[in-house]
């Protein structure tokens, strides 16, 4: 009986294994696929004809640092499930790093005037705690290296 459970085992580990690699492969591809679009529509922005100006609006601005941001994300998912491939964990720190990416490409694009002051309290309140998390987790980092 512990011979059948063990090869169910190994057959479900070899299974995650290949799922998580598939992930690995789809995330690059989306991640390569949303700089191309970066790239396209910066390139748009600046020749765009109808101005006359080659600088950017901040509509404009705003709309890139978001795309920046979501690229960033983007990068930090890879590397979260690259981590999970090689090591088969999932780094808490890594994952409040992409959290902590998140709330901040929220903030940078935040319009005030469309939130109540209660989401703005909260939103805050994120920030402090995930910043919190990870001073945590780095400071219990440090105390084992010592």
């Amino acid at each position: 009986m512990d011979d059948k459970i063990d090869k169910a085992v190994s057959v479900i580990h070899s299974i995650k294994r290949w799922m998580s690699f598939i992930v690995l492969i789809l995330m690059m591809i989306i991640v390569m696929i949303a700089i191309v679009e970066l790239g396209i529509i910066l390139y748009l922005d600046i020749f765009d004809p109808t101005d006359d100006v080659i600088f950017l609006e901040i509509d404009e601005l705003f709309k890139i640092f978001g795309f920046f941001f979501i690229i960033l994300i983007g990068f930090e998912l890879v590397e979260t499930v690259e981590m999970y491939f090689k090591e088969n964990v999932i780094h808490a720190e890594v994952v409040l790093l992409v959290a902590v990416i998140a709330v901040s490409r929220k903030v940078i694009l935040l319009d005030l005037e469309k939130y109540d002051p209660v989401a703005t309290i909260g939103l805050g309140m994120i920030i402090f705690a995930l910043g919190g998390c990870y001073y945590l987790i780095k400071k219990s980092f440090r105390l084992k290296k010592e």
